[in-house]
């Protein structure tokens, strides 16, 4: 682990205003480009499946597209809900006031989609369930990448390590299921407050 080296300290006021008014751009630009990103790869995904050349072409696409829009979710989540470091209560003090003020200024609360872990967790904690998701008694077949037109093609015996179900929007990662119609359009609505809001 890379040593933080930097002095961390509270500027008189920094509770009062969490986020340094004229700093915000900076935090807006980076959510901004991450929803830009994942909002790409959603429309990419549209145009192929609407498409029945662009599918037989890049059907397999849609699986690292759909990829793409989770990693997103999770550095997203990162900037409203930053992880907690109590091996320094300055350090982490600067963070949670941080995440703070950008939930309020995007009005995020406990119950937003961006809370679930398992956003985080896929880019967080991936190579670690990867390496569970090998070492258990498999019966059955491991699908490396594998798209699915409906969820009635997919049955108990099979291990999916990546899968995209076109019918509903659902990437699947190591037999895990991540519906994405809800968390775009949650996407596209941080998008538009990075460029409507007065910074």
């Amino acid at each position: 682990m890379m040593n933080d080296k930097h002095t961390w300290e509270l500027i008189e006021g920094h509770e009062d205003w969490k986020i340094y008014p004229v700093y915000r751009i900076f935090y807006f630009e980076c959510i901004n480009t991450a929803t830009v990103s994942a909002i790409a790869s959603w429309e990419d995904i549209n145009h192929i499946v609407t498409n029945q050349e662009a599918y037989d072409e890049h059907h397999l696409m849609l699986i690292d597209l759909a990829e793409n829009i989770v990693n997103q979710a999770g550095i997203i989540s990162r900037y409203f809900f930053p992880t907690k470091d109590n091996r320094n209560p300055v350090k982490n003090k600067i963070h949670q006031l941080r995440g703070e003020k950008l939930r309020s200024l995007f009005s995020i609360d406990q119950n937003n989609i961006l809370t679930d872990r398992k956003f985080r967790n896929h880019i967080e904690h991936f190579d670690e369930n990867l390496d569970k998701f090998l070492n258990q008694p498999v019966v059955g077949d491991i699908y490396p990448k594998t798209v699915f037109q409906n969820s009635e093609q997919i049955n108990s015996i099979m291990h999916l390590f990546k899968a995209y179900v076109v019918s509903e929007f659902k990437y699947i990662s190591l037999s895990q299921e991540i519906e994405l119609p809800a968390l775009v359009e949650e996407i596209y609505r941080i998008y538009n407050l990075t460029i409507d809001q007065p910074n």
